[in-house]
């Protein structure tokens, strides 16, 4: 038999991509997307917690393998939780804004990710907790706040914007803010719109974003599974509907593998 190599599903983004590995309360973002896709692609995950988008750069040729040793089909891209931290979090994260939308562009414009000419599913940043946030910011030490809720939100609108400028170049927006913004909502008796973001210190501690956010920032496993019913439905429409046997397999069923 010809050497065969299964093609990649890379993730790359900080530790919300980090983190889909791990089981949060019984679910796994990892395990949901890898039986999506199993025996059709192989799910790699370099996810890098703290990371911003400036570091990423740096590293991005060690992330990406040649096309020589696998070829990436899907890749899904999430960093801004940490850039979008305020200007002075003393956890020095910080990008600004349009150095933000600029590493974005060069990421999506990199030689070791042109190479491959993959599907990108390009993620916004998911929304915050301030109140929960704040509380669990303090107890590090930190003497305020180190992200909110609306300034993290021109993140997301940079990444929107960006998505709809590569729209013809096969990436696809995956609005994680505003899937976890209506799953808030729909979990918020008596939701009404206005008097600030859901999230934010003006509008009050959210007991629907505390079963979406664990600490204010890093999502629950309600909160990822927010996450993967926003990616399923955009992968594998190629193969949709297929019979489990069906030749899209890297390997062939076991009634019709060759054997010794």
């Amino acid at each position: 038999m010809a050497d065969k190599k299964y093609p990649q599903f890379l993730l790359i983004g900080d530790s919300i991509i980090q983190f889909t590995s791990f089981t949060k309360d019984g679910f796994s973002f990892g395990a949901g997307l890898s039986e999506h896709v199993q025996r059709r692609l192989d799910v790699i995950n370099r996810g890098l917690s703290g990371y911003n988008t400036n570091q990423a750069m740096v590293i991005l040729d060690h992330l990406v393998p040649s096309p020589s040793s696998a070829k990436v089909d899907y890749l899904l891209l999430l960093f801004g939780s940490n850039d979008s931290c305020l200007p002075d979090s003393p956890t020095k994260q910080h990008v600004p804004l349009e150095q933000y939308r600029k590493n974005m562009h060069a990421i999506l414009n990199h030689a070791s990710i042109k190479a491959h000419n993959p599907t990108i599913l390009l993620v916004t940043p998911p929304l915050l907790n301030e109140v929960h946030l704040e509380a669990e910011d303090l107890k590090k030490g930190h003497p305020s706040l180190t992200r909110r809720q609306s300034y993290t939100e021109q993140y997301v609108k940079a990444v929107r914007e960006i998505a709809e400028e590569y729209k013809d170049q096969r990436v696809i927006l995956v609005d994680l803010w505003a899937a976890m913004m209506k799953e808030g909502a729909r979990l918020t008796p008596g939701f009404v719109e206005g008097g600030g973001l859901l999230g934010s210190k003006e509008k009050g501690d959210s007991e629907a974003l505390r079963k979406l956010v664990v600490d204010g920032l890093h999502l629950t496993g309600a909160g990822y599974k927010v996450f993967l019913d926003e990616v399923l439905p955009v992968v594998g429409k190629e193969w949709a509907g297929e019979p489990m046997d069906d030749p899209s397999w890297i390997f062939p069923h076991w009634s019709v593998a060759p054997s010794q």
